[in-house]
């Protein structure tokens, strides 16, 4: 009853509405990346590690694109607008006592049990305007009625908000291809087997497609166009691309040994984003003016550090990251 009532008290404040022209629901879009991951660094080893010192060497490219679908446009979930409305709430809500809420709750009961017979629920409000404790409390909801409409005026209904995701129903959303190539170098590595000491120089390279059903394919990105600050949202998902690629090594005794079983899974912009960053959404969350809300067309260059690995003693090995990245509505 109590939502009733609040709905009733404030349906008739005028709200300021806002509309925008939001592409139709599943126009598709697309989100293209060009990706360069490079970075180098070389630490010392601790003691007794069995060798002097380890180097990392990256270089990795890639060329993506992703296709993202319209959805239903919303309304304004902004903190700044879920205020006024929570305002309004709580303004009402102070107005009535647990035992007004019982007596309301009473009465909703006596109503639901007519199941929708109009004489019985005409006999039941009868009723409920004849008590004086019901009467008491419509006059508190008069009361507050100055307070809900104040806090309600400035609630904004009406679409505001589209977000473009990748589809769940698309098996592929993602294709392109990656190019790895990670260089590691152990030197000063104590030879067990005849004595001395030896440089082992490893290498994992090869250019990857992004095939049809693979996990990077259905990669998660999403787009959220705020019409009513003309503002955009976009996260570039750059993180969740990598390839397993074979060991190749070589040392500096034996030579190279050729391609190996053993494999590795090399991160496209590393494993890790750098320190005083909580994660990879936060430096791969981008926000813009926005042109149109119906067809967008926006882009951009963004350069973020990030760390391929951490070594044996936990030194990082940085990565400087450059992402060129556009979204096209209607793959323009």
């Amino acid at each position: 009853m109590l939502r009733l009532v609040l709905s009733t008290a404030i349906a008739w404040v005028p709200l300021v509405c806002s509309s925008a022209d939001f592409a139709p629901p599943g126009t598709v879009g697309t989100l293209t990346l060009k990706v360069r991951a490079e970075g180098r660094a070389k630490h010392k080893a601790p003691p007794r590690a069995g060798l002097d010192a380890r180097e990392w060497k990256v270089n990795n490219t890639a060329q993506i694109s992703i296709r993202l679908r319209a959805m239903d446009p919303t309304g304004d979930a902004s903190a700044e607008n879920q205020y006024p409305a929570s305002a309004a709430r709580d303004a009402f809500s102070q107005s009535i006592t647990e035992k007004d809420q019982e007596i309301l709750d009473k009465w909703e009961d006596k109503t639901d049990a007519c199941n929708g017979d109009q004489a019985c629920e005409s006999r039941v409000m009868a009723q409920m305007m004849a008590d004086p404790q019901y009467r008491r409390i419509m006059q508190k909801m008069q009361g507050a009625a100055p307070a809900v409409a104040a806090a309600a005026r400035a609630v904004e209904t009406g679409q505001a908000m589209q977000v473009w995701t990748s589809d769940a129903s698309d098996p592929s959303p993602a294709s392109g291809s990656l190019q790895i190539d990670l260089h590691e170098t152990a030197y000063g590595v104590v030879d067990t087997g005849g004595g001395g000491k030896v440089d082992v120089r490893c290498r994992w390279n090869g250019d990857t497609n992004i095939a049809a059903g693979s996990p990077e394919s259905k990669v998660g990105a999403s787009l959220l166009v705020d019409a009513k600050r003309s503002r955009y949202e976009i996260r570039l998902p750059a993180d969740a691309f990598g390839a397993r690629l074979p060991e190749r090594c070589a040392d500096s005794k034996g030579g190279d040994q050729g391609p190996s079983k053993n494999t590795r899974h090399v991160r496209l912009i590393g494993e890790a984003p750098a320190k005083g960053a909580k994660d990879f959404a936060q430096i791969l969350t981008l926000e813009g003016p926005l042109g149109s809300a119906r067809s967008p067309q926006i882009g951009g260059k963004h350069v973020v550090t990030t760390e391929l690995l951490r070594g044996n003693s936990g030194e990082p090995v940085p990565v400087k990251v450059t992402i060129e990245w556009r979204f096209a509505a209607g793959g323009r």
